[in-house]
């Protein structure tokens, strides 16, 4: 059923500002031969790792005779730093140039950029997609077409889970929450035939100072998506570091969500949201996945491949030995994630010899009762270790995945997390801070415990914490993120040294900057 209430209070309540507010009315048009969509990919500087969920929705909505085109922030100066960049300085992955290929953030203004485009292409409805820490200036360009009343539609991640709050702006029209593929292309093809679209599942409606709430659809089998449409990205979008090497990169889904729904993971809240629904864990078919593969390695001439699935090994033992039958097709590098508890022995050996280059395995934290109770993951130190003793040996490229900073973490679980990652000795050495996305149910705990406000935006997981808790302060996780690769590898005579090196100052950047020159020669050529 369509719910049908009055509409939040909009942020210009005032009569004075009335003005300068949107009233928006989808108007029913005569039917209209061409249809075009803006689609905004709203993502962080230079993380040029194609998504594949712009790709999908394009080709989907070709699919229907729609015109797509897109503008993409990633190549406009929107931070000071990338999170390559930060990366590189906290000593996780080798330091990369860009520069080396001529590709270098934009000089143009990103908003004054994007009022340009709209103002030529006339779109019939603009389509934002972005992530928590893109919304601020997702909205930030809608606001500067505003003008223009252009229909516009926000989805994304942080749309599904905070509609209530997306659709308050003023320069937001509609709210896509969920799967975005069957959505889109329904309300662009009601659009273009002059039709109702306050009935389209999936999507909230502003209209007649009414509030339409649609529910939810449920989920689509992936053997019914089209292959990515790549053709609106930008060739640059294709240069992907890896290993400290530049790559022409492709991404594919072999899964949609993940099993699991570990509480710090925003997979927990989709997983809750499409209970009943068909479940949002999906997964493609093999056969199909490889013919995508095949077809986009010779139009885009890729040189390296990168596996979307949460957890690659998490499946059935026919489905990897399928895998590892027909990949051989596609003939590319590959790198993947995975679960501890899922590497055996034969699996190693099997991604070995199908061209498996790199592996990520999620560490998390190496304190057990923290990783059970906190995390919702249980699994023991000694098969984490286990883990990564298969991997030892083979010529698979090793990362361990940390994070630090969640709900009652303290600085000596933190070290019982360095404690372990030094016995595993994995070459690559990954921390994150844990950022309480919209989604994750730890965003709950942290909201309860008022570590962050309500309508609080998480930061970028890789560049700053957003806790500030009692027992760990921000400035603490942030020195010990930016020093945690050294206490890993370095013998423990040289704590004290590494310690001063989590403070700010010139003197613990000087000693930083040295301790890091020994650290890359040593550990990272």
């Amino acid at each position: 059923m369509v719910q049908r209430v009055s509409p939040p209070k909009p942020t210009l309540d005032p009569p004075e500002a009335e003005k300068g507010r949107k009233k928006f009315k989808i108007q029913v048009r005569p039917m209209k031969k061409d249809f075009k969509i803006l689609l905004i990919n709203c993502n962080t500087m230079l993380d040029t790792l194609i998504t594949a969920g712009i790709g999908t929705l394009s080709a989907s909505l070709k699919q229907e005779g729609i015109e797509v085109k897109l503008f993409d922030t990633t190549f406009y100066k929107t931070r000071d730093k990338t999170g390559d960049e930060v990366r590189a300085y906290t000593l996780q992955v080798k330091k990369t140039d860009f520069k080396e290929l001529g590709i270098l953030p934009e000089e143009g203004d990103v908003v004054e950029d994007f009022r340009k485009e709209v103002e030529s292409y006339r779109p019939d409805l603009i389509g934002l997609s972005c992530i928590e820490v893109t919304y601020s200036l997702g909205i930030e360009l809608l606001e500067a077409v505003r003008h223009t009343k252009i229909p516009t539609v926000v989805g994304g991640v942080y749309a599904t889970f905070s509609p209530d709050i997306v659709i308050k702006e003023n320069c937001v029209d509609m709210v896509c929450i969920g799967e975005g593929e069957m959505a889109l292309v329904e309300l662009c093809k009601r659009m273009r035939a002059g039709e109702d679209v306050t009935h389209v599942q999936n999507v909230w409606v502003k209209q007649n100072d009414m509030l339409y709430k649609n529910p939810l659809r449920r989920t689509m089998d992936m053997r019914e998506l089209p292959f990515q449409d790549w053709g609106v990205y930008d060739r640059r979008r294709f240069w992907k570091p890896m290993g400290g090497k530049i790559s022409v990169t492709g991404t594919f889904e072999m899964n949609r969500g993940c099993p699991y729904s570990c509480s710090f993971c925003v997979n927990s809240g989709l997983n809750k949201l499409y209970k009943g629904l068909g479940g949002y864990y999906r997964e493609q078919e093999i056969p199909r996945l490889i013919e995508e593969m095949q077809e986009k390695k010779e139009k885009y001439h890729l040189q390296f491949v990168y596996l979307v699935a949460e957890s690659f090994l998490t499946t059935s033992r026919k489905r990897i030995d399928e895998f590892a039958r027909l990949y051989p097709r596609v003939g590319l590098p590959f790198w993947i994630e995975a679960r501890p508890e899922s590497i055996t022995k034969e699996y190693v050996e099997l991604l070995a010899s199908v061209g498996c280059e790199g592996i990520s395995v999620g560490i998390e934290s190496g304190n057990y009762e923290l990783r059970k109770n906190v995390l919702g993951r249980d699994i023991t130190n000694e098969r984490v270790i286990h883990a990564f003793e298969l991997l030892e040996g083979s010529r698979i490229r090793v990362s361990g995945n940390n994070i630090i900073g969640f709900p009652t973490e303290t600085r000596e679980k933190i070290f019982d997390t360095i404690e372990l990652n030094r016995q595993i000795k994995a070459k690559g050495v990954m921390v994150s801070f844990f950022s309480p996305y919209r989604g994750c149910a730890l965003r709950e705990v942290c909201e309860l415990e008022k570590y962050l406000k309500e309508d609080d935006i998480a930061n970028d997981y890789r560049l700053s914490p957003t806790l500030n808790m009692p027992q760990l302060t921000s400035k603490e996780l942030a020195g010990l993120h930016r020093t945690f690769p050294l206490y890993v590898r370095f013998p423990k005579s040289e704590w004290p040294l590494i310690k001063i090196c989590e403070g700010n100052g010139p003197q613990a950047e000087s000693l930083y900057q040295e301790l890091s020159n020994i650290y890359t020669e040593k550990f990272m050529r």
